[in-house]
Parts: structure tokens; sequence; C-alpha cells
């Protein structure tokens, strides 16, 4: 286990998580049916939505959050969905707008 406290260990276990994240989250992308649920893009920048914008609440930073996510997908839960970024940015944009009110300006 001392070699894992290395640099060559650590960078080791920094790629070993990230593929595992990545093998994660493709499962995910495919099991939501790989397109933008609005539009139907397919590229490259597809987002993970909380359908009911609970996103916060959630706590993306807890240990095994990607897993949790598919787990409740093959359970069958409907609070996610596929967006492209700018279709995400947009429903971003009109749930700010429902809090802050007309005073809320687009940038």
């Amino acid at each position: 286990m001392e070699w894992l406290q290395t640099e060559k260990g650590k960078l080791y276990q920094r790629k070993y998580q990230y593929f595992k994240r990545m093998k994660i989250k493709r499962e995910i992308f495919e099991l939501l049916g790989g397109k933008c649920a609005k539009y139907g893009y397919t590229g490259p920048v597809l987002q993970i939505d909380h359908v009911n914008d609970n996103g916060n609440r959630e706590g993306r930073s807890c240990y095994g959050y990607w897993f949790k996510v598919l787990r409740k997908i093959r359970n069958g839960s409907k609070d996610y969905q596929l967006l492209c970024a700018n279709c995400n940015w947009e429903k971003e944009l009109e749930r700010r707008k429902k809090i802050y009110g007309n005073e809320y300006e687009e940038v």
C-alpha cells in the first residue's frame, strides 16, 4: 500500500476513479436515451439534468454520487433526463427568473 502514497500511485488512483466515473456516466447516458430530451441533439455536450431541479439537495460531492444516480435510473426513476448544454442553461435561466422575478437580467 505504500506504493499508492507515491506520486505515481496517486496518479494511478485519479485515473482509475476518472475511468470508473466515465463508465457509469456512459451507462446513464444510454439508459436515458443518449440524446437531448428537448430537441434530440446527440453531440458531445449532453448533460444529466435533474427534472425537478433538486440537484443541489442531492449533493453531487458525496462519495458514489454517480453510482447512486445509476441505481435510481435502473430502478425506473424519472427524476433525470439528458439535455444539451443550451437546453440545460435555458432551463436554469427560467428557474432563476422564477426565483428572482423580473429583477433577474440575462447577461
